[in-house]
């Protein structure tokens, strides 16, 4: 015990002083980056009910964090849906977000858009955290500060760079090798288990990366391939940023999760044939380790589909409504985008399966078995 403590600390303290470090970086976000769209969102709470405005919208006087108030319109969305509420979903006292509108050419006026949930994200949080800490023990504790440097990597990094212009397809496979070897570092130590499965993780992007490339630049889709989050981006950034190479960007960043799991599976699956085996030749550990991978593959690719069909699953609901036919709903670029990325993201990980099978019995066993050697 005191020695598996006396392994972990150091790499949990390294993990720590990684996102310290990179969270104490100075904003990498270009200064023109952000344009002037005339309005300002902060959080504030609710201090006195005014009833209803003229159009009988409910009517808050909200103070602002530096102590302004404000009178806010509540135009939270749910506010108007049958079913959901009566129209007065806050309360004095409640934390509300407000944003600001204003500028030279509109009337200034405050609305309430949201709740202020972090209270709420942090709980559940600490509840994720606790359960892997007290199931996990260290090794929870190594995948916390994994999850930790990868989600600052994403923010302090990614996002920044992005908006600088840098060219998405490399900065992601780029930065999603750096954090696979960094994570495999944190959660497995340095090991031949965590040089195979970084090294079969990378091949596996790169070929993710590629087909995601090729299939999506000859379904023809549109600059905005079904993603309307980029309705948004294109008259805010312009062709300064290469949008279809964020989207692909994107596929390859999603499928970076599923691959860590199956590669370093894989690995060590190799690595334990080799032990309880020792003079067993290389195919037949190669062979023995890819049935494990057969099932393994089973369940991560249903995993993977079931997570893009979860996320679309109201999009499906509205086609149904619509009565198109499904070959047509099929076709369509909102459903087409996503399936080429389940898909793509698929092959991705049906691929590292035999890729880090080879990679690790390459590192981890002889060409020949120890006693032919001998002899």
């Amino acid at each position: 015990m005191a020695r598996r403590i006396g392994a972990s600390l150091p790499a949990i303290g390294i993990g720590a002083a990684l996102v310290v470090g990179l969270w104490l970086l100075p904003d990498l976000t270009p200064s023109d980056a952000i344009p002037v769209i005339g309005q300002q969102t902060d959080r504030g709470r609710i201090v006195e009910d005014l009833g209803t405005d003229a159009t009988g919208l409910p009517l808050f006087v909200v103070e602002l964090p530096g102590g302004e108030r404000v009178e806010a319109l509540v135009q939270d969305g749910s506010a108007a849906m049958p079913g959901i509420s009566s129209r007065q979903p806050y309360e004095v006292g409640d934390d509300v977000v407000v944003t600001r509108f204003g500028g030279p050419a509109a009337v200034p006026f405050a609305a309430i858009t949201e709740p202020w949930r972090l209270p709420l994200l942090g709980l559940v949080a600490a509840i994720f955290a606790a359960a892997v800490l007290v199931v996990g023990g260290l090794r929870g504790a190594r995948s916390l500060v994994a999850l930790a440097l990868t989600l600052t990597v994403v923010v302090k990094l990614v996002v920044p760079l992005l908006l600088r212009g840098f060219d998405p397809i490399l900065l992601a496979v780029g930065v999603a090798a750096a954090v696979t070897l960094a994570t495999l570092l944190l959660t497995e130590g340095f090991s031949r288990v965590t040089l195979a499965a970084t090294v079969g993780t990378c091949a596996a992007l790169v070929l993710t990366a590629l087909l995601a490339g090729a299939f999506t630049a000859a379904a023809g889709f549109t600059a905005l391939q079904g993603n309307e989050s980029i309705a948004f981006l294109i008259p805010l950034v312009g062709d300064r940023i290469d949008l279809n190479g964020i989207l692909l960007a994107a596929t390859v960043f999603g499928a970076l999760g599923v691959l860590d799991d199956v590669t370093v599976t894989q690995a060590a699956t190799v690595e334990q044939l080799h032990r309880a085996e020792p003079t067993a030749r290389r195919g037949g550990v190669v062979r023995r380790a890819m049935r494990v991978g057969r099932s393994h593959i089973a369940a991560t690719v249903n995993t993977l589909m079931l997570a893009y069909l979860g996320a679309g699953l109201p999009l499906l609901l509205l086609f149904a409504l619509g009565g198109q036919s499904p070959l047509v709903v099929l076709n369509g670029e909102l459903v087409a985008v996503e399936v080429i990325r389940a898909l793509v993201g698929s092959i991705g990980i049906v691929a590292a399966v035999p890729l880090t099978t080879l990679i690790a019995a390459a590192l981890m066993v002889p060409a020949e078995p120890a006693a032919s050697t001998a002899a």
